[in-house]
């Protein structure tokens, strides 16, 4: 693994991540109101012009070594009481608990800073790791692999820490107005069809179906499908599943966000048109009830902007208005990805999440403005962190379906404690054939049940 020249934050870095920790903490009509100073190796945060409160960061030798995922570990009680939180702790800091000295400032024993800065800033990702076969950061050189924290918004959880130890240690007169909790769901269509040919149905039905499944139940439902499908195009079992997913979350108070692919016929991994009627009827549909549509950013375009601004403009064609939130397909972000989007006129990101493992990437489940770590500054993309992926369940890590509930349910509650947004992607084309038992039994519970939870 290599590093660059100086881990150490700037004050641009201590800014933008003081910025998130005292949003989350400490939300409120002034909202995020604070100065920081430094002093050698600490920092002086004054809130409100009320509480001071003293935070030692970690070295830039302890920095490196948190990085290399060999820093000693300090698991924390989490402000709900349910969960262990790993902290980090610098040598130059002897305390063992948050204390109020004798000038009344709060003197924190945790640098809360700098692992919330390499988890917003995505900066984990820039020190030369090798990438998967589709050009992603792996999920087993990430902090949270190296320190067991994948399943917890550490960046949140530590916000949680600051508000409490803040109210019960300063008691400032805050105005605290906590953030509702919300389930939003999205979709990606990757395959708008199941069927395109006589020919390419017999493959998927008896090859797939009865000699690679084996399964006679599947096959059957299949068959009918097919009939409905010579009759009527637009009753391909993934065309109208995007209207059962609409519908279902919408009868349930939810609001879904669908994001297509923006490709013509003979372009690379091209699985549908954007100009076909079946694909422009679709999109109108879901728009006059009222819900999102954004682009899916082709395999190639996530370090394209040419290619992404051209898939852009055929959506915004088809929409009639500006498209400003993407996803980018197979869950690709690279080094140019960010100036990509930024080139492009993208406001809103869906993308980031592990493929390998459902939890929080970023450390916080929280939208956020991205930070481009090249010109050290905030950009004005909003990051959506992606929680849960069907596939990740599925495909990464082979959990059943009791297992798949129950990972989904300890990551929603973590998500309801710290009052972020569970955003999770089901795929249209995992509502039919062996996959609709899980789509049973795990995502439709979810939608249904979800107002119980609120």
């Amino acid at each position: 693994m290599h590093f660059k020249k100086s881990n150490m934050l700037t004050d641009n870095a201590l800014h933008y991540t003081l910025l998130h920790l005292l949003k989350v903490a400490l939300p409120s009509h002034e909202g995020a109101r604070f100065t920081f100073t430094r002093s050698g190796q600490g920092v002086t945060v004054t809130i409100h012009e009320q509480a001071k409160i003293i935070i030692t960061l970690l070295s830039e030798q302890e920095t490196t070594t948190l990085l290399l995922g060999k820093a000693p570990v300090t698991h924390l009680p989490s402000a709900d009481g349910k969960v262990e939180i790993p902290a980090f702790q610098p040598a130059a800091n002897s305390l063992s608990q948050p204390i109020v000295n004798e000038n009344g400032e709060l003197v924190l024993p945790y640098d809360l800073i700098t692992p919330s800065f390499f988890l917003l800033s995505r900066a984990e990702e820039h020190n030369g790791q090798p990438r998967d076969e589709h050009d992603r950061f792996r999920y087993q050189d990430s902090l949270a692999h190296h320190y067991g924290f994948i399943h917890l918004p550490l960046v949140d959880e530590y916000a949680m820490l600051l508000r409490q130890w803040i109210m019960e240690l300063l008691k400032p007169d805050f105005e605290i107005l906590p953030r509702q909790f919300q389930f939003i769901p999205t979709h990606d269509i990757d395959l708008l069809y199941r069927f395109h040919s006589p020919w390419q149905a017999f493959k998927s039905i008896v090859g797939r179906d009865l000699l690679l499944e084996h399964n006679w139940r599947a096959m059957r439902q299949s068959l009918r499908e097919y009939r409905q499908w010579r009759t009527d195009s637009r009753k391909d079992p993934y065309l109208a599943a995007i209207t059962e997913l609409a519908q279902v979350e919408q009868d349930n108070g939810l609001s879904p966000v669908f994001f297509f692919k923006a490709q013509k016929n003979g372009e690379y991994d091209c699985q549908y048109a954007i100009d076909n009627p079946n694909t422009l009827l679709c999109i109108k549909d879901l728009r006059d009830a009222g819900i999102q549509v954004g682009l899916h950013g082709s395999y190639k375009s996530y370090d394209n902007a040419e290619l992404f601004s051209c898939e852009k403009a055929r959506l915004e064609h088809v929409t009639g208005s500006p498209v400003t939130c993407c996803r980018q397909h197979y869950l690709r972000f690279g080094a140019t990805t960010l100036s990509t989007w930024q080139a492009c006129g993208i406001t809103d990101d869906y993308t980031l999440c592990h493929a390998e493992q459902p939890g929080f990437r970023c450390g916080t489940c929280h939208p956020y403005p991205l930070y481009d770590t090249e010109h050290d500054c905030a950009t004005q993309i909003t990051e959506h962190p992606l929680i849960v992926m069907d596939g990740s369940l599925l495909d990464y890590i082979h959990l059943d379906i009791a297992e798949s509930n129950a990972l989904i349910e300890r990551l929603r509650q973590r998500c309801a404690a710290v009052g972020g947004d569970f955003i999770v992607l089901w795929h249209n084309h995992l509502l039919s054939r062996s996959y609709r038992t899980f789509y049973e039994k795990t995502y439709l519970p979810l939608i249904q049940n979800h107002r119980q939870h609120e």
